[in-house]
């Protein structure tokens, strides 16, 4: 079950035995860093959740009725007992490009809440991001959690537990998720037809996540890390700010739009570049993350 989930084995064997369990929490918290599978895991469970076969298969079924309103591969999610909020930009958050779950959003979840299930045994809520509620929105929602309506289940994910309310807290059960393995995230990018020095490159530099390695990806991280890599090959210098602005490649990659976002980029990769030498310099190359680089770096 949710093998299709990279890693998290553990947290997965918990859920395989909370689907069995006749009495349970109205309430999961899972957290942990940001990218690393717990939204997807919880879509997942929601599905074996609200599945209508039998207790006695493995679940979901993929061909009960349930399962077939409810599909990820398929883009289907016109299950009537399955709910799900993102953070949106909130009307009062729209000059700060915030996004946050709001408290109108909770309403809206509250309102729906008279009504019980209709499909399945239970209807299931997911809140990605729960930790950018405002303070009215989790007040609101505390006060769900207190008197939670009948036949229905709620699963909070968040990347920062300190940033939700206490007495939110004490209403969930928390499952904690912990980062991947570099190997775990490698594997994932490999079967992602991502070629294997880059793969690797990326499974390093994203500690764990990978969401994160995927949007490193797609933000050409690899283009940075050539960059830095040049840069790095001509110290010592005295003026090495100056260097880079004589430089077309930095003009490239920073234009005038966006360009702040893709300085830490460049940033970032200098420092992993530097840390490397360090281990490299101490006789220590199994620990470089730049392996493809390892040659360049030893000279």
């Amino acid at each position: 079950m949710f093998d299709q989930i990279v890693g998290h084995q553990q947290n997965k064997e918990f859920l395989e035995r909370f689907l069995n369990r006749e009495e349970r929490p109205h309430a999961l918290l899972f957290y942990g860093p940001e990218g690393i599978g717990k939204c997807m895991l919880a879509k997942e469970f929601a599905r074996a959740f609200l599945c209508l076969g039998s207790p006695q298969e493995a679940r979901p079924c993929s061909r009960c009725e349930s399962c077939r309103l409810l599909n990820f591969e398929t883009g289907n999610f016109a299950h009537p007992d399955y709910l799900y909020f993102d953070p949106t930009t909130d009307e009062e958050q729209e000059k700060k490009k915030t996004k946050i779950i709001s408290v109108n959003q909770i309403r809206s979840l509250i309102k729906q809440s008279a009504f019980g299930p209709t499909l399945s045994e239970h209807k299931i809520c997911i809140i990605n991001e729960a930790d950018t509620m405002n303070m009215e929105a989790a007040n609101s929602l505390l006060k769900l959690l207190e008197e939670p309506p009948d036949k229905w289940f709620f699963i909070l994910v968040a990347s920062s537990v300190s940033r939700l309310l206490p007495t939110i807290l004490s209403r969930v059960i928390q499952v904690r998720f912990t980062p991947l393995s570099v190997q775990e995230t490698k594997n994932a990018l490999l079967s992602k037809d991502i070629p294997e020095a880059e793969a690797d490159l990326l499974a390093h530099l994203s500690d764990g996540s990978l969401g994160q390695a995927l949007r490193f990806r797609e933000e050409r991280i690899m283009d940075f890390r050539n960059a830095a890599l040049r840069f790095v090959a001509e110290f010592p210098m005295q003026a090495p700010m100056t260097y880079l602005l004589n430089e077309e490649y930095f003009a490239d990659f920073i234009p005038s739009s966006g360009g702040n976002e893709q300085l830490q980029h460049f940033v970032a990769m200098t420092v992993s570049l530097l840390r490397d030498l360090l281990f490299v310099k101490s006789g220590l190359p199994d620990q470089v993350f730049n392996t493809d680089a390892l040659p360049q770096l030893r000279k």
